[in-house]
């Protein structure tokens, strides 16, 4: 019985995690690109009123984050179509997609982490003033919805000017030039 349940909350979570993601790959690809809007795609960013060297530095952090959030997707995907051969099998081998589970929350620890250090790390090159600007910013665009976008946005433009091997990461090629 108690074996049942647990089975049965597990199901329960995996089906929740996929309509979250469902969500999410919606409004990723139904939101409009800040890029369709503005030539500038960290147009939104210029109230900031960003010295030539802060928007150095802001473009090189901001692109490595969305390079980074792009190969951790790609982590994620994998891991769940993993995932779903482990459920396909006649009997299911629980440990094996409970541990694949925890890898998927994993990634996502870490991708929110970056994003969390990549906020922080603006206050070692803006000022106090920049950064409450900054902040604000940031609360009105996950208060619209408007941030979904320009991740997508920010892809686009990394695809274009970062052409790579699709079956290399940007990580592989940076190691290499090592």
């Amino acid at each position: 019985m108690k074996s049942r349940l647990l089975q049965l909350t597990f199901i329960i979570s995996v089906l929740f995690n996929v309509a979250a993601i469902g969500a999410v790959v919606y409004g990723l690809s139904s939101s409009k690109t800040a890029a369709s809007n503005k030539p500038n795609a960290l147009a939104v960013y210029d109230r900031l009123n960003l010295t030539e060297e802060q928007k150095k530095i802001w473009e090189v952090h901001y692109f490595d984050v969305i390079q980074r959030i792009t190969d951790s997707h790609k982590r994620y995907r994998t891991k769940w179509l993993e995932i779903v051969e482990l459920m396909s099998q006649p009997k299911p081998d629980w440990a094996a997609v409970e541990a694949k589970q925890q890898e998927i929350l994993d990634i996502n620890r870490e991708t929110q982490t970056m994003i969390f250090q990549r906020w922080d790390g603006v206050k070692s090159y803006m000022s106090p003033e920049q950064q409450k600007i900054f902040f604000d910013i940031l609360q009105e665009r996950f208060k619209s919805g408007e941030i979904l976008g320009e991740i997508k946005t920010a892809q686009e433009i990394l695809n274009r000017q970062m052409p790579m091997d699709r079956g290399r990461s940007a990580g592989d090629s940076q190691r290499e030039n090592r």
